[in-house]
């Protein structure tokens, strides 16, 4: 759909349904916030470094409009649309794989792995360098491209490593046609829900596959992207607690991700209540006009006289994740490492 806005400029929107879009415009604001704190600081802005941003409008609790990124494609098509012009098959390497190991679905993980890695040795891997190249019209728009690629690439991988970020696959990664610049949609999955799924967990803290690391050319990773890590780091690190401000909204505000309690006693009355986690107990207390509710764990949620809950036991320990990476003790909360070696992907 388009809008007109009131400087009679025409804005193409989506209309999405069946989602929930207030986390996403919570990422935003977060995004927001990380570009202040970049513009802010020397070495960040003469780089100027930011995350590429898009209008998010929540109209109600499964539904809201989503502004289009304009001149941006996504890696998926990207690669399509090369290897069609190139007569490649689009899933070569997934037809390497089963040529290796046609009986795919009765292999060990190893096994698996033995194919997969057959597949990348006999595939250039080379696609979005390939494709960043040809749409480049001189060396000089290339090396500019190149250069903003790496930079907001590098910026969005710590930023999604802050926030949890996953399902980072190359429909849900865009690249600005004319600047090379990184754009990421469709950010639902936050606070690194994707790493806790049943089947095909991220472990990743993100995305930096050999296809995307090639077009940085001869300095690959230890260039201009781990140089723009630890300044974004850096940064983030030094403002944690504007950083926390924001994330602790997660916490309080129930309208974004936490459930509204029912009575223990009530069965379920809707799919939606029965997704309620097991392992919270059905102990109440009751209080000042607010009740606490004791999980198996230990901890106590604050329920308001509305029936909110207002202190998601599961939010305290994302924010406690996070708060941990932005301090350098994610990995060992007895030592705290240095910039250089967390923001350089030594560690992650």
């Amino acid at each position: 759909m388009f809008i007109y806005g009131s400087n009679g400029v025409k804005y193409k929107f989506l209309l999405k349904g069946r989602e929930d879009l207030r986390q996403d415009e919570r990422v935003m604001q977060l995004f927001g916030l990380i570009n202040s704190l970049l513009s802010r600081d020397t070495e960040t802005a003469r780089r100027s470094l930011a995350i590429e941003r898009f209008p998010v409008i929540p109209l109600s609790s499964n539904s809201g409009l989503i502004g289009f990124y304009p001149g941006c494609i996504s890696f998926h098509h990207l690669i399509f649309n090369l290897r069609q012009r190139l007569n490649r098959p689009s899933t070569l390497e997934q037809r390497m794989a089963l040529q290796f190991s046609p009986n795919w679905d009765t292999l060990t993980t190893m096994q698996k792995v033995e194919s997969f890695e057959y597949a990348l040795s006999n595939t250039p891997g080379n696609d979005l360098q390939r494709a960043m190249w040809y749409k480049s019209p001189n060396a000089e728009v290339w090396l500019e491209r190149r250069t903003d690629y790496t930079r907001s690439l590098a910026v969005m991988s710590i930023a999604g490593y802050i926030l949890g970020l996953g399902d980072r696959h190359p429909s849900n990664i865009l690249i600005h046609e004319r600047t090379g610049k990184v754009v990421h949609i469709d950010l639902g999955d936050c606070f690194e829900m994707a790493a806790h799924r049943e089947k095909f967990p991220e472990k990743v803290p993100f995305r930096l596959t050999r296809m995307l690391i090639m077009p940085m050319e001869v300095s690959s990773i230890e260039g201009i992207f781990k140089h723009t890590a630890n300044h974004t780091m850096r940064v983030l690190r030094a403002n944690r607690d504007s950083l926390m401000a924001v994330l602790e909204a997660f916490v309080f505000d129930p309208l974004v991700s936490w459930l509204l309690f029912q009575e223990p006693e009530a069965a379920p009355s809707s799919d939606h209540d029965k997704k309620r986690p097991d392992r919270f107990s059905s102990s109440y207390s009751s209080g000042g006009g607010s009740e606490s509710l004791r999980t198996d764990d230990g901890y106590v949620n604050i329920i308001d006289d509305k029936g909110w809950q207002t202190g998601n036991p599961k939010a305290r320990a994302i924010v406690k994740r996070i708060y941990d990476k932005l301090s350098g003790t994610d990995f060992n909360p007895d030592e705290q490492l240095k910039v250089s070696k967390q923001g350089s992907g030594e560690e992650l």
